[in-house]
């Protein structure tokens, strides 16, 4: 199962952060991220972060695997049988190969060239 959700930002506090560049104090916005579940029952969830964060996207990563582990644990999965694949948002049975990785694993050369066995 893949878990399908809608990212929406906007301005929760218009610069109501307070922070410090070069010695100068600046005000930017405080910016929500909700991640709304699609295609699967759970809670929805936030994210607040500065506007223009140095970490921005660094934060907006860690925030969303957060999510992603929470909705899995929501939604009962069993974690010594199944994983998510936080790159794909992918909900994974563990210890199930694809018939195309399985064939790669058993034939790892099979798109190399044979070559002729020569002296040295």
């Amino acid at each position: 199962m893949i878990l399908e959700y809608e990212k929406i930002q906007k301005v929760y506090a218009h610069k109501d952060c307070e922070h410090v560049i070069n010695g100068v104090v600046v005000y930017d916005d405080l910016i929500e991220t909700k991640y709304v579940p699609k295609n699967f029952s759970a809670e929805t969830k936030y994210f607040y972060l500065r506007d223009k964060h140095v970490d921005w996207d660094d934060k907006q990563k860690e925030a969303l695997n957060k999510f992603l582990h929470e909705w899995f644990d929501e939604l009962g999965y069993d974690a010594l049988q199944y994983y998510i694949d936080t790159t794909t948002a992918e909900i994974i049975e563990k210890d199930k190969v694809e018939e195309e990785t399985k064939n790669k694993i058993l034939k790892p050369n099979s798109e190399v060239p044979v070559t002729e066995v020569g002296e040295i």
